[in-house]
């Protein structure tokens, strides 16, 4: 299965925690076991790798965002930056 995550936006919703240099699906609100946090983007990207292990998962976000991302989730080949 390939599923796309759409991840963009300008962070203007959940003001005054996000903003235009930090989306909502970056601030981490969900507690863990272990105290930690996980955003929102995390959570559904652990929440498809359970599922399935082998999911081809695509994000699609604005160019702005990869590097956010990359710190979130790791770097993987699968950013798709850009697409309309």
């Amino acid at each position: 299965m390939h599923i796309v995550l759409l991840s963009g936006g300008s962070g203007k919703r959940l003001w005054p925690l996000s903003n235009d240099i930090r989306s909502k699906q970056f601030i981490p609100l969900f507690p863990q076991v272990d105290g930690s946090y996980l955003s929102m983007v995390q959570r559904v990207f652990r929440q498809i790798r359970k599922v399935d292990k082998g999911a081809d998962i695509t994000v699609a976000t604005s160019k702005s965002q990869v590097s956010t991302l990359k710190n979130q989730l790791g770097n993987r080949k699968t950013w798709a930056p850009g697409i309309p």
